[in-house]
């Protein structure tokens, strides 16, 4: 694959990065509950928090594409957590922010200050229209009340980015109508978190959060009120194809292991990776991930160039799909190349799997990608 000076850049610091904060210190951090600060702290002070901020703001002014590997190389050392997704929020408030939101909130970005991503209900969870949290304007101040679930890192995050409906949903006509997006501070009188029991062998934890008469500072709405589902979508995009990313190369770690068991493991005088049984399963994931690695650029590259927002939303859509399946076949095969030692944790493929596994499930199911290609671009009968 042809990378671009940058990108090489990009690749030559996740490999010194992972030299220091290795697997082991990974490892570490997901078995004692930590957050991993330290490693952290050293990607925002060399400014990859603002890879795709403009300069004005405190950013680097890279593309969407070079973040897309970013998060690719750093899957590749197994370092696995959402909050680096959370990338995709930049896009929101870059687009969509005031002037005055953008100089606030974009330079804190930049520096370290992680932003949580708060859309996901207990009763609203891929259908975003119907969810019941909600904002009302009081003076100058929004007062929301609601609950949002698997919010990633809401703990240690300085602020989220919070979607609530500012009118409600059976008082629409167009139901795409009455979302809003605003920028709240985490820890806002108000808010309580509950953290969640979810078996992924990672340092992050989810929550559930909870919103009692919050009040919000109506300058930190973001965008129109009532009019953040068009904003929310153009940040979506890029969701998509950086899970996709980060996908790939969570599948190309758990290939590599499984591909250096298969040359050193010995048991009847020769490799097992001899074995064509073992060795055709691990040529054919090489090749997808290779294959999905191309669909992950192409929709890259694609939101870049300032492409047409459907066919943007298409690329993006297979190539999330397209990572999520193969990395998951990959880690699978890589499980059962190690036999019984894939499902220790020492051997590093069995504690992935979980996290790869979500990305078939998280931000969006792939059965409903297949819903929404099958219908926008197929022309077949809504499905659901």
């Amino acid at each position: 694959m042809e990378y671009n000076d940058e990108q090489k850049a990009i690749i030559e610091f996740v490999g010194r990065l992972a030299k220091t904060y290795d697997r082991a210190y990974w490892c570490r951090k997901a078995e004692n509950d930590e957050f991993f600060q330290e490693m952290w702290g050293v990607i925002a002070e060399n400014g990859y928090f603002g890879m795709v901020v403009p300069e004005e703001y405190g950013g680097v002014n890279l593309k969407y594409a070079d973040a897309a590997v970013f998060l690719e190389e750093l899957g590749k050392y197994g370092i696995a957590t959402l909050h680096f997704v959370g990338m995709f929020m930049d896009s929101i408030l870059i687009m969509h922010g005031s002037e005055e939101l953008k100089k606030k909130f974009l330079p804190q970005l930049c520096g370290g200050a992680y932003f949580a991503f708060a859309i996901t209900e207990p009763d609203a969870g891929t259908n975003t229209f119907t969810m019941r949290t909600h904002a009302v304007k009081d003076g100058d101040y929004y007062i929301v009340n609601g609950q949002k679930l698997f919010i990633t890192g809401a703990d240690e995050s300085k602020y989220m980015i919070l979607i609530a409906r500012t009118i409600p949903y059976d008082k629409t006509e167009n139901k795409r109508d009455g979302i809003s997006i605003f920028v709240v501070d985490s820890h806002s009188e108000g808010i309580t978190m509950q953290p969640q029991n979810v078996e992924i062998f990672n340092p992050e934890k989810q929550y559930t959060v909870f919103f009692d008469d919050v009040k919000i500072p109506a300058e930190n709405l973001v965008g129109e009120e009532s009019k953040g589902i068009n904003y929310l979508f153009d940040g979506l995009n890029l969701e998509r194809i950086l899970i996709a990313a980060y996908s790939l190369g969570l599948g190309e770690f758990a290939l590599n292991r499984g591909v250096e068991y298969a040359r050193e493991r010995n048991i009847f005088g020769k490799p097992i990776g001899s074995y064509q049984g073992l060795q055709h399963p691990l040529a054919r994931a090489f090749i997808s991930l290779n294959l999905a690695g191309l669909a992950v650029r192409t929709a890259a590259n694609a939101l870049d160039a300032g492409m047409d927002k459907k066919q943007v939303g298409l690329y993006a859509n297979m190539a999330k799909l397209t990572a999520s399946e193969e990395a998951f076949n990959a880690c699978d095969i890589a499980i059962q190349a190690h036999g019984g030692y894939g499902m220790t944790k020492e051997y590093h493929v069995i504690n992935i799997s979980n996290m790869v596994r979500a990305m078939r499930v998280a931000p969006v199911n792939n059965e409903m990608i297949l819903n929404y290609i099958g219908e926008h671009y197929l022309n077949l009968p809504r499905s659901y």
